[in-house]
């Protein structure tokens, strides 16, 4: 603090109040005075370099984040691109099977018309129509309407092995004795059975005509309902899964039916042919 002489003078404060006192009281004020002014400027020069990272930062960011929803809307594209083509293929495909199927079926119902036509105009259409039906219907190829049995067989209860399920030899012993019986056609789960129908076991399932089955297995057999189960039951084949009820626990049960429709198989694939050298009315096959 300074204070005034006489003459109007001001003297400085270390002089008026002492040079001891004075460094006493101003001693550590100055240097409080320069810390804080260093403090000052170093939390401005590091809000600076905060403030240049921060921004340098969300910088970096914001590039990756463009490129990313660059990427992913060029990878939506793309793929929306695949999926569309492939629903294009889809539709067309089925489109085109439709229309062979229709030509399938046009070309079937022709074939039909002309036979019937040709036979009509046989003299001897009544004989060979009926030849015709005979043979459509003991070569599986024609559907099949009538009475007979319906025969239901299963795996035994909670099967414990292979041998308490039924196998592919079971159901062809089943099927020979029906055709023993007398049946006239049969199917197996709608799989109508001809002279070439494998009945075989494919991994944990019985095939017929090359389709897996399920169980339990549902057997139509067309002939006469008084007459099949008793034959059935006096065949090797009846006598057969007798045993196995008894000795392995397959479930048979045989009920008969007033009425049933067995579906026809498609028609095989011609594999051999074998020419007549002496045929019975002495003309030769081309």
């Amino acid at each position: 603090m300074a204070s005034e002489t006489g003459a109007g003078r001001v003297l400085p404060e270390r002089v008026t109040m002492g040079l001891l006192p004075y460094l006493n009281a101003h001693a550590l004020d100055e240097d409080y005075e320069q810390a804080a002014a260093r403090r000052a400027r170093s939390g401005v020069e590091h809000v600076r370099r905060v403030g240049r990272g921060g921004a340098l930062m969300l910088a970096v960011f914001a590039v990756l984040a463009i490129t990313a929803a660059v990427q992913t809307s060029r990878n939506s594209t793309t793929d929306e691109s695949e999926r569309q083509s492939l629903i294009a293929q889809l539709k067309e495909r089925t489109a085109t099977v439709a229309v062979e199927r229709h030509t399938i079926s046009a070309l079937t119902a022709s074939n039909a018309r002309l036979e019937a036509s040709l036979l009509r105009s046989s003299a001897d259409s009544s004989g060979v129509f009926a030849n015709l039906n005979l043979l459509g219907l003991r070569s599986g190829i024609t559907p099949a309407h009538g009475p007979g049995v319906q025969v239901t067989v299963d795996d035994a209860v909670n099967a414990p092995s292979d041998r308490n399920k039924v196998l592919d030899t079971d159901m062809q012993k089943l099927v020979n004795g029906l055709w023993q019986a007398g049946a006239e056609a049969i199917s197996i789960n709608g799989e109508r059975l001809t002279a070439l129908s494998p009945i075989r076991h494919a991994g944990s399932a019985i095939t017929v005509n090359f389709t897996s089955l399920r169980r339990p297995y549902v057997i139509l057999a067309i002939g006469n309902p008084d007459t099949l189960p008793s034959r059935f039951a006096n065949t090797s084949s009846g006598q057969a899964w007798l045993d196995l009820q008894q000795q392995v626990g397959l479930r048979f049960a045989m009920r008969t039916e007033s009425s049933m429709s067995l579906p026809g198989a498609d028609v095989p694939d011609l594999r051999f042919v074998t020419s007549m050298q002496n045929p019975p009315n002495g003309k030769g096959i081309g």
